[in-house]
């Protein structure tokens, strides 16, 4: 009889703790995280059509005085949210101590319309060069 108990306030904490989803098309809806992103923020995004292609810069700061290591990648998404490009390959970034970082990215095609950021730390990227 206690061991419900228990494992029932240990849920209505866990549930207390959960953080809300980003809210659509926020900065932080767009980044899709593989991993731990411990110390690494996602600041502003700007994003523009130039000469028919979508550009993105993407600011990523470390809170840390640690360096951070990370790779990172664009999928490029149309009006119906499915992929119009091929993937591309992942790209390393260093984040040395308490460094804001500013990353700048153009679609290869004039049909993305939107994208998404997709990030990996080093510790969970086992299989990403294979």
């Amino acid at each position: 009889m206690r061991y419900p108990l228990i494992a029932a306030i240990g849920l209505a904490l866990l549930a207390g703790c959960a953080t809300p989803p980003p809210a659509p098309g926020s900065a932080a809806s767009k980044v899709v995280s593989l991993g731990s992103m411990k110390h690494i923020e996602v600041g502003a995004m700007r994003v523009a059509r130039e000469n028919g292609f979508l550009t993105v810069k993407a600011e990523l700061s470390n809170t840390s005085h640690k360096n951070k290591s990370m790779y990172y990648r664009f999928a490029w998404l149309g009006s119906d949210g499915f992929p119009v490009a091929g993937e591309e390959g992942w790209k390393s970034l260093t984040l040395y101590g308490t460094q804001t970082s500013v990353l700048s990215a153009i679609a290869p095609v004039p049909q993305a319309t939107d994208f998404r950021l997709e990030v990996q730390t080093p510790e969970n990227s086992v299989n990403l060069f294979r």
